[in-house]
């Protein structure tokens, strides 16, 4: 792997940047497994938060669910976007730091993007070269469906590989299909640009299970999301193109061309980084991203009568 490459996963973005907290990653234990358990034992999945709770769960991990605040948010997502928030929420909650006895009551709530971003920064932080994915996973292990999902990639000098880990997941969970969740075969994971080519080469024989909307459209999304991550940017899931609020079933012929284009580089991120850089450097059709907030002023400002 080229340094330059390798220097590049070491910079940190506005999301995976520790700033005063920077010390205190350092000083968590250096066995990838434990700081894998360490994320996942500070954050509680909003999805269970949403389901009957299960009594094994309840006493193995998490204490009980009912013991949850109800003042809370059962997703605080859009509460701790950035690897910094996270940190200071963990903190806040349990002043003890990372601990392993942590009841749902201490945890935040938040979702895959947010634990693979604190994994990211935690690595950058030990001088470790690591990197987001957007993507889908193969949460059965059978092949047959593949969920929305985050992972993480960090470069082993001793293997001289990209390591695919799973953070957002219980502690044993992979541990049935005889491999851990801290170095997954590649099979399981389903990259946005695998997705995205597969479909519009109809040569996608996985099913693909999203939240909403179209499926051309939830598998851009993830491309979008997959691309920022490579180039150390890991946006938010509400932060698209303006033009992907119409749904990408109404893309044409050179945006799809532009689209495919990308996805094809994405395929091999390391062989084509050069080119996948300059994008990100210089196709604002790839890069000026919106979010909620901006689309409410858009919609307001373009009309002077909603002024005053």
């Amino acid at each position: 792997m080229r340094e330059e490459i390798l220097r590049h996963y070491l910079q940190t973005s506005v999301y995976t940047y520790a700033g005063a907290y920077e010390q205190f990653l350092r000083a968590l234990p250096d066995d990838i497994p434990r700081i894998g358990r360490l994320v996942c034992g500070q954050i509680t999945h909003p999805t269970l938060l949403y389901t009957e709770p299960s009594a094994y769960l309840e006493e193995k991990y998490f204490g009980k669910f009912s013991a949850y605040p109800k003042h809370r948010f059962k997703n605080e997502d859009e509460l701790y976007i950035t690897a910094a928030a996270m940190i200071a929420g963990i903190l806040r909650l349990d002043k003890r730091g990372f601990t392993e006895d942590r009841d749902v009551t201490k945890r935040i709530t938040v979702s895959c993007r947010q634990a693979a971003v604190l994994f990211s920064a935690i690595l950058k932080a030990k001088g470790i070269p690591c990197r987001c994915r957007a993507g889908f996973m193969d949460f059965g292990d059978n092949g047959e469906g593949y969920t929305e999902h985050w992972v993480n990639e960090y470069w082993s000098r001793s293997e001289d590989r990209w390591v695919l880990v799973d953070i957002d997941g219980y502690y044993e969970y992979e541990e049935r299909f005889g491999y851990s969740q801290f170095d997954l075969p590649r099979r399981k994971f389903l990259a946005a640009p695998e997705a995205w080519l597969g479909i519009r080469r109809g040569t996608l024989d996985k099913k693909l299970d999203l939240l909403g909307g179209g499926l051309l459209t939830g598998v851009c999304e993830y491309l979008f999301m997959d691309f920022h991550a490579l180039m150390n940017n890991e946006v938010f899931y509400s932060y698209q193109p303006p033009y992907l609020r119409e749904g990408a079933e109404r893309f044409e012929g050179p945006l799809l061309q532009k689209l495919d284009r990308l996805a094809e580089w994405m395929l091999e991120p390391d062989e084509s980084f050069e080119k996948i850089a300059e994008a990100w450097e210089n196709d604002e059709d790839l890069f000026i991203l919106t979010n909620n907030t901006q689309n409410i002023y858009e919609d307001r400002f373009a009309d002077p009568q909603s002024i005053g």
